[in-house]
């Protein structure tokens, strides 16, 4: 995904919406507030005042030509719960919407949400990583350095770490292999080549792991 509407720009909204842009991503944000907007309107594409409650301003920003629109906002479930309907009847195909709880989870998802975000948990850093790499379905980071889950990238299958020399190329390590058949091998063959749809595990440092994903997404 490359583009991205930011609705709300409370803490959340705002640390995912400049994480985003330093990722290289195209992103509006929309907001009643007008300082806020104000704020950020310089470092990003497109910002809007307005709310977004309003189907009219929804449609008239051009949210549907966006990839992934992320709905931030706190203040009032009921909200949330109208904007992520409206995104999903406007063609929007990606939508993400902020939980505070299991509850607004299952209401949320029941009303077409694709994806749903706790910021607690998720803060605005760790999903725009996420959400600007295809191919990592998830990540912990600690103390400098990253350990990533991904789909093996394509320009992978067929080949083994031999070949690759993941190591000598970027400093990085693949410490588990996830087999297509739910196998998980701890200890991989580094003469074993890798097929599609596998699942690798990959240690390093936060620079050295940044290089290899912006080198293979």
């Amino acid at each position: 995904m490359n583009s991205f509407c930011i609705i709300g720009l409370g803490k959340f909204g705002t640390s995912l919406a400049n994480a985003l842009v330093e990722e290289g991503k195209q992103v509006m944000v929309i907001d009643t507030d007008t300082e806020k907007v104000t704020l950020i309107a310089d470092h990003v594409t497109n910002a809007v005042i307005g709310d977004a409650t309003n189907i009219n301003l929804l449609k008239a920003s051009g949210v549907a030509d966006y990839d992934c629109a992320v709905v931030c906002m706190t203040e009032n479930i009921s909200d949330i719960i109208l904007i992520t309907i409206q995104l999903k009847e406007l063609g929007v195909k990606h939508v993400i919407s902020r939980a505070v709880n299991d509850g607004h989870k299952k209401v949320l998802e029941h009303v077409g949400a694709d994806e749903i975000t706790y910021p607690e948990h998720d803060m605005g850093d760790r999903l725009a990583f996420k959400l600007s790499h295809s191919t990592i379905t998830d990540f912990v980071q600690f103390k400098g350095y990253k350990v990533i889950e991904m789909v093996v990238p394509e320009a992978w299958v067929g080949k083994d770490l031999i070949t690759l020399t993941l190591r000598k190329a970027f400093g990085v390590n693949v410490i588990a292999v996830r087999y297509c058949d739910g196998r998980l091998d701890v200890s991989p063959s580094p003469t074993r080549e890798f097929n599609a749809g596998e699942i690798v595990s990959v240690v390093g440092d936060d620079h050295d792991i940044d290089r290899m994903t912006e080198k293979i997404k």
